[in-house]
This record gives C-alpha cells, structure tokens and sequence, in this order.
C-alpha cells in the first residue's frame, strides 16, 4: 500500500503540473474505456502510460455514459488539454476499448494497444508490446494455457487453466486484457468486419472473443516478457471489475462455450499437443 500511495501521489502529481503531449510519433494507438465511479480513477491508467518510454500516435478513451460531464474530472479534462481523445461511443460493455475503435479507424494502418482503466502500467509497457509485435501475432503480457478435453471436445473450466509460458507463441495462449495486447491493423478489420456477435455471445467477455477470433483467423498470441515490469492494481477498484463475475461466478464458462467452436478446440489442442511432443515452442 506504500508502495502503490506513492505511485498514485507522483501520477496525481504529474497531471496537475505537467505540460506534456501524452501522444507521440510511434505507430500505435492506445484504447481504453471506463464507466461508472471507475471514471474516478481511470486517469492514473492514462497517466502512467503517457509517462511511458513510448508515446503512442493517438490515447482514446472511449464513454457510453449518457450523462459523462468532463468537468467532474479534472484529472481527464488536464489529460484532454495534452492530447487525450475523449470519444463518446454505444454501450459495448467491455467490447467499448477494441469495437468503436476497430469500427472507425481499422483502415487507419496503427496497431492497437488495448488497455484496462484501473492498472497503473509501468514505463515500458508499451515499449515491450510494440518490440514483440507481427504480422501474424498478438503480443500480450499475461495469457492462460487453454487446456482441452478431449473426451468432450471442449476447454476444461476456466479456473483449470494454468499461467502459459513466457516468450511461447501458440494458439492455445489465451491473453487477458489486464497486462494489455496488441491487435495489429489486419485483425482489427477482422474484428471490424465480425459486427457485435459478441453481445448475444460474450456480452462480458471480450477477451473470449479476441482470442476466440485470432484463432479462426491464424493470429497466435505471444506471451510477453514482463521482467522488471510491474503492473499496479488501482486500490479497490475490483468492486466493479468483470472478474467477480466472469470468473468467481463462473460466467468466462458460459461464454466460453457459446464462443469457442469444435474447430477452435481442434485448433487449440493441436497446438498444444506439438508443442508438447516436441518440447519447443510453438511458433507461426
């Protein structure tokens, strides 16, 4: 708690006194959405990656809350003045940080940092997923190993799965949007093109349907290196978080199986099985 007061004090800070751009000349975009009392706080996310060693072309956060009066955030409207783009947007639930963006700007050729809006990132957050990028991967700093059973052909419970390897490269790596992933421009026009399934699918589970999509789509996702990288967990703000629900509840297994098809499975386990025969990593 020391450590994270002095964190939250020095962002405070920093948005009071700083005149600093938050966007640069890197070729990415970051996304991020908030709703409700998280508005409070979702600046200090914003924040610390505008103090981050990469500044990215464009920092979007996206709102559906009908009744959003940026005067009742200081610290977003000092953010705005330094170039944040605050855009108003349907109500996706999660899906707001990835959808309205990829609707809008998927022809726009940046990739696309997806962010949460109660993790403090540390400085070379967003250095570390543009340095792990390509053409047919999806760079992402924390991912569970999906386990399949084959007697069912399904994906065992989601609280089964165990933590996937650092550097591993698979489609059976599924990426959580807590660490943040990088979408690159030709995903975001599959996820474009794929519409809002996910609200009768996984109405609050986007990251089910990222990586359900980049499976059907060839994208493997790689498993970042987070060494020396600390991601800070804003105080309290899991009351409202989707992981009580999605996960204590058991609602990620729901979604799981109206999302995940037989051939996804298919195409998990057969990663999963080469990398095992042959002790290696799985790579495109």
């Amino acid at each position: 708690m020391v450590y994270k007061t002095a964190l939250i004090s020095g962002l405070r800070l920093r948005n009071l006194f700083s005149r600093r751009i938050v966007t640069g000349t890197a070729g990415v975009a970051v996304s991020m959405t908030s709703y409700g009392s998280r508005l409070g706080i979702v600046a200090h996310a914003l924040e610390s990656i505008a103090a981050g060693s990469v500044l990215p072309a464009r920092m979007i956060l996206w709102v559906d809350e009908p009744d959003f009066n940026l005067s009742a955030y200081p610290m977003l409207r000092r953010l705005e003045r330094r170039g944040l783009e605050i855009l108003r947007c349907e109500d996706f639930g999660p899906h707001k940080k990835y959808f309205p963006y990829c609707r809008e700007f998927a022809d726009h050729g940046l990739l696309l940092a997806l962010a949460d809006d109660d993790v403090m990132y540390p400085h070379r957050w967003l250095e570390g997923l543009m340095g792990a990028s390509g053409e047919e991967q999806i760079p992402g700093y924390r991912a569970h190993r999906i386990i399949t059973d084959p007697s069912s052909a399904r994906v065992t419970p989601y609280n089964t799965w165990e933590p996937a390897s650092v550097d591993s490269v698979s489609h059976a790596n599924f990426l959580t949007g807590v660490g943040g992933m990088l979408l690159p421009p030709r995903f975001q026009t599959v996820l474009r093109d794929a519409g809002t399934s996910f609200l009768e699918l996984a109405p609050r589970a986007d990251d089910i349907w990222l990586n359900a999509l980049a499976i059907r789509n060839g994208y493997r996702r790689r498993v970042v290196d987070a060494a020396g990288q600390h991601l800070t967990i804003y105080p309290r703000s899991q009351e409202q978080a989707l992981h009580n629900e999605n996960v204590s509840e058991g609602k990620n297994d729901t979604q799981l199986a109206a999302v995940f098809s037989p051939a996804d499975i298919t195409c998990i386990a057969s990663d999963d099985d080469a990398a095992a025969a042959n002790d290696i990593t799985v790579t495109p």
